[in-house]
């Protein structure tokens, strides 16, 4: 099969994303054709050799344009017309994983890998997200969400709010991820400092009641509808208050970064893995997802969804026995399979509206 990765993009997570897509690609270049497509700073896509190894991207890169094609099920590389049997998604971010791409993907009538265009922009919008999981009664910690023009806003009282939560309290872009632009506050005068930075990101941030004596845990899922697994607990170890990008990304690779499977018993293990479950479900994710827990004496709560996550879940996964290969080649197989279900729904209607209005002319 013809396997398009994209990867790059637009977001403050484009060098994360490279790491992704590079090993997207070399897993599937095992047992498919790989065109591989990378989205720089400014949005534009290429497409090369050398894309197969994350040193070409370290400087300026040079390839073929590429244009997908909505309508016509394929894309152009420079001047040759491709129609891919799959494209997986491994942007992070902004303009990928938000839903974009899907966008991008539904239009042009091709397969792809992951969540849906609603479901990738609940799972990025911090605010929408938390209103989800308490729609469905899953624990979250209390919040409240607020504009750049509410807080500009000389009429809004912030330190109202403020007082259901009690500080400390951590401030998060709501469109954001690797903790880029978060961080903890413990008084009014931290809170504005750190408001004014996330809204340097995002028109909109979430603030949050932060625990002082907790535990992370992570937990992937797999799969779509009621046909979803769920990975090993895993347990990063290290950080300080919140996991920042370095203990996400700089300290990955380190064994001592993360505890595999994580130091709970078995109760709560399959607790998180089968709210993790839930999770993936309420927000009507398909492919794969990472959700992030906070634990607190002996209380869960449900953190965040990652529906691109970093090298896409495979060593969750792979403490299991599964390798990447065999992971995309599973989320492949499951993208052929939700678009074949997409292709038995009726998306046309013929209402005789325009003939009605050019007889009443």
């Amino acid at each position: 099969m013809k396997i398009v990765v994209i990867f790059g993009g637009k977001s403050s997570e484009h060098d994360i994303s490279v790491i992704t897509g590079v090993m997207a690609v070399n897993a599937v270049s095992v047992r498919h054709d790989v065109i591989p497509v990378y989205i720089n700073r400014k949005g534009e896509m290429l497409s090369g050799k050398g894309f197969d190894d994350t040193k070409t991207f370290c400087g300026e890169v040079k390839g073929k344009r590429v244009s997908f094609l909505p309508g016509s099920g394929g894309m152009t590389v420079g001047n040759k017309f491709i129609k891919p049997d799959c494209v997986l998604n491994a942007c992070h971010g902004r303009c990928g994983e938000d839903g974009a791409l899907s966008g991008l993907m539904e239009l042009c009538d091709i397969p792809y890998v992951g969540s849906d265009v609603r479901s990738s922009a609940v799972g990025m919008d911090k605010l929408l997200f938390k209103q989800v999981m308490a729609s469905y009664n899953l624990p979250i910690l209390p919040y409240f969400g607020i504009s750049k023009y509410e807080y500009s806003n000389v009429n809004y009282d912030i330190t109202e709010r403020i007082k259901e939560l009690g500080f400390p309290v951590i401030v998060k872009p709501c469109n954001l991820g690797s903790s880029i632009g978060v961080g903890v506050a413990k008084d009014f005068k931290e809170l504005f400092v750190l408001l004014d930075g996330a809204f340097m990101w995002d028109r909109r941030a979430v603030v949050e009641r932060a625990l002082t004596d907790f535990v992370e845990v992570n937990c992937a899922v797999l799969g779509y509808d009621d046909k979803v697994i769920s990975s090993e607990v895993e347990q990063p170890v290290g950080f300080k208050e919140f996991l920042s990008f370095d203990d996400k990304y700089c300290r990955s690779l380190k064994t001592e970064a993360r505890k595999m499977p994580a130091e709970l018993d078995d109760k709560q293990r399959m607790r998180i893995r089968n709210m993790a479950m839930q999770v993936f479900k309420a927000v009507g994710c398909s492919g794969v997802a990472r959700v992030d827990f906070l634990i607190s004496n002996d209380q869960i709560f449900v953190n965040e969804i990652n529906t691109v996550p970093g090298s896409l879940s495979e060593y969750l996964f792979g403490y299991g026995g599964v390798t990447l290969v065999e992971l995309i080649d599973r989320l492949i197989s499951d993208s052929l399979k939700l678009k074949k279900l997409k292709d038995g729904l009726k998306y046309s209607y013929d209402s005789n509206v325009l003939i009605d209005k050019k007889r009443h002319k």
